[in-house]
């Protein structure tokens, strides 16, 4: 029999007050919505209506719905932020027994694929120190597991894990394993873990590869799941850091800014009913490896967007999800360009509006059902958005909209209207943190408020931007072409790409600068209603160069600049020392994990240790595996396809060979390749195998 939750824990959680803050807020937002369509209604009946019309203002709908939305969520969180929250679950904590208590154990889980691995392992230490300082290391273990499917990478992790036991002698603390075949991408290795270990431990607390976490935070996350069994996960609102180009310091300004007054205002409309992100969280494991097993799709497809639906079913079987509104002890980074930062929402995109056929699936909570509409709605907003601006434009150059309507008193009004959903939270987030006297972590006021502008002018330009390729997302995903699972860039780096940008953005450019001329024609007043609207598209290819550098960042400032905490300070000690370790050659890099692992006794009995044992291998993939070893040899690694390497590196047999072979063999014997690598081998034998740093 499953275990069924108890009945809430939560002081003053009771259905009348669940359900008079949400009434409250949602009739907030109908009041908004029904007023703005009124006065676009009024905007068009003066000339008329005909379909176009009226297909305006079905369009106009569902857009002015979010922004609503946004707004009151806003103006709530600020309301929350001066009155307090009861319905904190931080505040219904016990006193803290203190670290000597024996605790439930915890499984800190990091899925990883392809990452930079210096970076992986460095928070990584950052956490397990952190952890140790709050005197409850004996209750974590740490996991990293592994999907990576370049053979660099994988060496790496391998290496970068023993020297990370070896440093913190955490054998025993921390493990690693490496999937053979990556099914079902991050979900997949989430749920072989939970099989494999899943009984072991109360709680999974679930990281990204870029994710970071104070002990403090973890212990408190873990006292609330103690104090309140039938939450069933809790979810944090990480604070995006480390961001090293002007479009990573502009998402992590802006988060950093007006974050929390939504972060607060999601809490109190949502309470037990909150979404699941994926990452940053702890999740009770009983419930979740019962009940959250996620379903096939049509087709036999897999759900993408996995974390959505594992909350919805965490709900359907009983059990709370709730939003933690803790303002700092929980980190992640942000993709560094806007090119990266698309790519990601390409693959976003196809997860979300998968939800699609779960929105009428039976068992489902009211809450969760929003999500999922939510979450279609914030893609399926753009070629909405496009279609209502497309709609104004035929309109307007087919004389159909009545003469003067912008300087009408419908027009005006809504104007205002759409102005203060827009800006009113902006300014009184800004004018909050200035007051309080909080625009001192920002930087001081001066820079807070110039950031505030700039923040403000660079997302008007990005925004679309973003329009026009969600709405070929939207596209793409309804005619079945998939997104692919690749590797997430997190940091800019030293040089900009100009190629990428321009042919990304080249079709966008063209298209402002069609429809600018189309506007004019028409009418300058109406061109200079559209301008940012044109101006977005026309300044795309310079706006995504100029935002990959580190150009006016320094107005950027965030409080975890100003006055970093230690477990951020320590992880950039860490990286600085780690990363001064002088690289391999460039010849030698693209294959710098087979070179370890054949040419290094150490790092070749670790690798083939960590191999699971596998039954004889048949007579036909020996004779493959031969002639792979003999050409790797005599012609060196750019002579082998990925495969083929991946399948040399699983065989230990073949490896413990290639080793000896390669020591063994007269250099004309040996591709030039391997002659390379093993004088540069001589070379650098003497450093630390790894990049960590040995602090």
């Amino acid at each position: 029999m499953n275990a069924v939750p108890p009945r809430s824990s939560v002081p003053g959680l009771t259905r009348a007050r669940v359900l008079s803050r949400r009434i409250g807020f949602y009739i907030l937002v109908l009041a908004t919505v029904l007023t703005s369509t009124f006065m676009l209604h009024r905007i068009l009946r003066q000339g008329g209506m005909d379909r176009l019309e009226y297909g305006m203002l079905v369009v106009f709908v569902p857009l002015v719905y979010q922004l609503a939305c946004g707004f009151w969520l806003a103006m709530t969180g600020l309301v929350c932020g001066y009155l307090g929250d009861r319905l904190d679950l931080r505040k219904t904590l016990p006193p803290d027994p203190g670290p000597g208590a024996a605790g439930t154990p915890v499984a800190v889980v990091m899925p990883v694929f392809n990452e930079d691995v210096t970076r992986v392992f460095e928070g990584l230490r950052a956490m397990y120190r952190s952890i140790e300082q709050t005197g409850r290391l004996s209750q974590y273990d740490f996991f990293v597991l592994s999907d990576s499917d370049d053979p660099n990478k994988w060496i790496e992790e391998e290496v970068a894990w023993m020297e990370l036991c070896r440093q913190l002698d955490a054998f025993g603390k921390i493990f690693y394993r490496k999937r053979r075949h990556s099914l079902n991408k991050k979900s997949g290795n989430i749920a072989d873990f939970c099989r494999r270990w899943g009984s072991k431990y109360r709680y999974m607390l679930v990281l990204d590869a870029d994710s970071l976490m104070t002990g403090e935070r973890m212990v408190e996350m873990t006292r609330v799941m103690d104090a309140h069994p039938e939450v069933g996960i809790l979810q944090t609102a990480p604070r995006i850091v480390a961001a090293d180009s002007l479009f990573g310091r502009l998402i992590q300004f802006a988060q950093a800014m007006y974050g929390t007054p939504f972060l607060r205002g999601s809490s109190f409309l949502q309470m037990g009913d909150a979404n699941f992100w994926g990452h940053n969280a702890i999740i009770r494991l009983k419930p979740f490896i019962e009940h959250c097993a996620l379903p096939e799709l049509p087709g036999n497809s897999r759900i993408l967007s996995h974390d959505f639906v594992e909350a919805a079913l965490m709900r359907k079987a009983g059990y709370w999800v709730w939003l933690l509104p803790a303002e700092d002890g929980s980190y992640e980074e942000t993709p560094p360009t806007l090119t990266d930062f698309l790519k990601r929402e390409r693959r976003w995109c196809q997860g979300n509006l998968q939800h699609f056929w779960l929105l009428f699936a039976k068992g489902w909570k009211r809450q969760n059902r929003l999500h999922f509409l939510n979450g279609i709605l914030s893609y399926v907003a753009s070629p909405l958005w496009l279609l209502f601006l497309l709609h104004a434009t035929v309109l307007a150059t087919h004389g159909t909209l009545p003469p003067g309507w912008q300087k009408s008193p419908p027009g005006i009004a809504l104007f205002i209207v759409t102005l203060g959903l827009l800006f009113i939270p902006k300014i009184a987030i800004t004018l909050g943190h200035i007051l309080s006297g909080r625009a001192k972590s920002f930087g001081g006021a001066f820079r807070l408020l110039v950031g505030s502008v700039l923040d403000t002018v660079l997302f008007t330009l990005l925004a679309p931007v973003a329009m026009i390729f969600r709405s070929r997302f939207v596209w793409d995903t309804l005619r079945g072409k998939p997104a692919r699972w690749v590797t997430q860039r997190r940091k800019g780096g030293d040089a900009v790409d100009w190629r990428e940008p321009i042919l990304t953005f080249a079709g966008v450019t063209l298209l402002g600068m069609g429809w600018t001329a189309l506007a004019w024609w028409y009418s300058p007043l109406f061109c200079m209603w559209m301008s940012p609207v044109l101006l977005g598209l026309m300044l795309s290819i310079p706006y995504a160069i100029a935002t990959s550098g580190p150009l006016l960042g320094r107005f950027f400032a965030v409080p975890e600049e100003t006055d970093p905490p230690p477990l951020l300070r320590d992880l950039a000690a860490n990286l600085a020392r780690a990363r001064e370790n002088p690289p391999l050659l460039p010849e030698l890099a693209p294959y710098g994990g087979l070179m370890e692992v054949l040419l290094d006794p150490f790092v070749s009995a670790l690798h083939i240790s960590l191999l699971r044992q596998r039954p004889s291998v048949p007579p036909r993939s020996k004779l493959y595996l031969e002639s792979v070893r003999q050409r790797l040899i005599q012609s060196g690694p750019s002579a082998l396809t990925k495969r083929e390497i991946k399948a040399l590196m699983y065989d230990p047999d073949v490896l413990l060979r290639l080793h000896y072979d390669l020591w063994s063999a007269s250099a004309a014997d040996l591709s030039p390749w391997w002659a390379l690598a093993i004088r540069q081998y001589n070379i650098i034998a003497v450093e630390p195998p790894t990049g960590l740093a040995t602090a």
